[in-house]
């Protein structure tokens, strides 16, 4: 139940609580072992420890490879940042840098996932065969997919739904770079976007909203148009078509028609 209560928490904030009760189970348990050593663990050691014993939880709940990879290192680059004088404005710069960028593991358990090339020749390929399409991405990332097709695409019109500051300032920076006329790039959550307006909606994001979205896009979605998830299955709904792609890890896209 306990480890349930966690589990249910925001990523950030159940990372947090790992860290506070791994330390106060090892400043418990630490000073009584050192008793019995011949010698005492430096703090150094004493903090790769804690961000072991952190990293084993969060792996250990489920959490994103992200978070497994931050509890680990992040206890003992403190300390090292405190030896080298590292000033101290430093950290909060860049824990703001680090949730700006990945915002949405940190509250919403979805990774920063980004299309590769081939994927995205692909997903044009399986556009519907008219004129004016509105296509979206939701989770856009860096906004490359979107781009990229949009390009090859100037007949139709593509969005990217993005809800972390990092990427999505930089979606538009290259947006704005590449001139790209036909697409444009939407901050916030796509939760709160209509979905009615779009004949193509393409996701690629975790295990985690899937079943919602799927029921948002049924409830919204003009019949006749595209769901297309990257990966990720929708729990219960057996996909009408499902395509591989030929990349190195065999990426499989799986379409639903509303």
């Amino acid at each position: 139940m306990f480890l349930k209560k966690i589990h249910s928490l925001p990523p950030v904030l159940a990372a947090a609580f790992i860290q506070l009760v791994v330390f106060g189970t090892l400043s418990v348990l630490l000073p009584q072992l050192q008793v019995h050593l011949t010698f005492s663990v430096p703090l150094f050691w004493q903090l790769v420890l804690q961000g072991g014993f952190a990293a084993a939880i969060s792996f250990a709940l489920g959490q994103s490879y992200w978070w497994v990879i931050i509890q680990f290192f992040g206890p003992p680059l403190l300390i090292i940042g405190l030896i080298v004088n590292v000033p101290i404005w430093v950290y909060p710069v860049v824990l703001v840098l680090l949730l700006a960028t990945f915002w949405n593991v940190a509250v919403n358990r979805v990774p920063l996932y980004l299309t590769n090339d081939l994927t995205a020749q692909k997903i044009e390929t399986l556009l519907p065969k008219r004129d004016g399409l509105q296509v979206i991405d939701l989770g856009s990332g860096l906004g490359g997919t979107m781009r990229q097709i949009g390009k090859n695409q100037p007949g139709h019109f593509f969005f990217g739904a993005e809800s972390a500051p990092a990427p999505f300032i930089v979606s538009v920076i290259l947006n704005k770079v590449s001139g790209a006329k036909n697409v444009r790039f939407l901050f916030g959550s796509f939760w709160k976007l209509d979905l009615e307006q779009f004949d193509v909606v393409y996701c690629f994001l975790s295990p985690v909203p899937m079943s919602a979205l799927f029921e948002k896009a049924k409830s919204e979605m003009k019949p006749g148009s595209l769901f297309i998830s990257n990966s990720f299955q929708v729990p219960g709904h057996k996909p009408d078509r499902t395509v591989t792609v030929k990349d190195g890890r065999k990426t499989k896209l799986l379409i639903w028609k509303i």
